[in-house]
């Protein structure tokens, strides 16, 4: 079907599923950027046990360390990065779908005499 062929009823649809799809990216997002906090987290609990004696220091840990705090920094990042676009698109098809509800001119039933 057709952006054209679509009623507003139809259009209103298509903006619930839209803002459906944009919510749960955004949920998976949020998690991804908790996931990139926990590994730079963990990445510097490493190297900060290392540095003070409280693990054994191989250079295997010390890598591991660095990894995890710097890939936790670039996940984190992009994720945030990413929650913001989303949380925008979910913000204009929300408008959207406002302003196609508004289009409607829906008349209210009952008394009119308030």
């Amino acid at each position: 079907m057709f952006e054209a062929d679509l009623t507003p009823a139809d259009e209103i649809e298509r903006l619930e599923a839209q803002i459906d799809e944009l919510r749960e990216a955004i949920q998976r997002s949020r998690r991804l950027v908790v996931a990139g906090r926990a590994c730079a987290f963990a990445g510097v609990a490493l190297l900060v046990s290392l540095i003070l004696g409280l693990a054994i220091f191989t250079p295997v840990r010390m890598i591991v360390g660095i990894s995890l705090g710097l890939g936790g920094l670039v996940l984190m990042g992009s994720s945030v990065g990413s929650t913001n676009q989303l949380e925008l698109s979910l913000k204009q098809a929300e408008n959207e779908r406002n302003a196609a509800i508004d289009a409607l001119a829906l008349v209210q039933l009952g008394g009119g005499g308030r």
